[in-house]
């Protein structure tokens, strides 16, 4: 008899503990549908592949709207960085000069490259702060 008593309360937290949690139907409606997460290089939101153009209407808030513009513009500025450093390399090539020429435009090709690179990781930056500022939002790099 006292062991049924000891039991009942056991069992009344185990059902209340699982009355007050999330189902997992709940949570994967989330994720599928609200969650943005990293794969790889590219974004996802659910099933769904995000292009960065698309990803402008996912930030609503000020703060997430002027970190997504940021990387934007600095991707933009890594890209004119990458776009020199490719120009570079090829006047390199079809440009006879003295010895130290190809010294000067190996340098100044590797240069403009590790610009654009910075640039690159820093707009990468931005846009994970926007994703993890966004409200209500879970954030996951897979």
């Amino acid at each position: 008899m006292r062991k049924s008593f000891a039991l009942l309360p056991v069992l009344f937290l185990l059902f209340q503990l699982n009355a007050c949690s999330q189902s997992k139907n709940s949570i994967l409606r989330i994720y599928n549908n609200e969650a943005i997460y990293r794969f790889g290089n590219k974004y996802m939101n659910g099933n769904e592949h995000l292009s960065f153009q698309d990803q402008d209407k996912e930030f609503t808030t000020p703060g997430t709207r002027k970190l997504y513009h940021k990387s934007k513009r600095v991707l933009s500025e890594s890209r004119i960085f990458n776009l020199a450093s490719l120009g570079v390399f090829i006047t390199s090539v079809f440009t006879k000069t003295n010895v130290t020429g190809p010294i000067e435009f190996a340098v100044g090709t590797g240069a403009l490259g590790l610009g654009g690179i910075y640039f690159q990781t820093e707009s990468s930056k931005y846009s994970e702060r926007a994703i993890w500022g966004k409200p209500g939002i879970f954030y996951r790099k897979l």
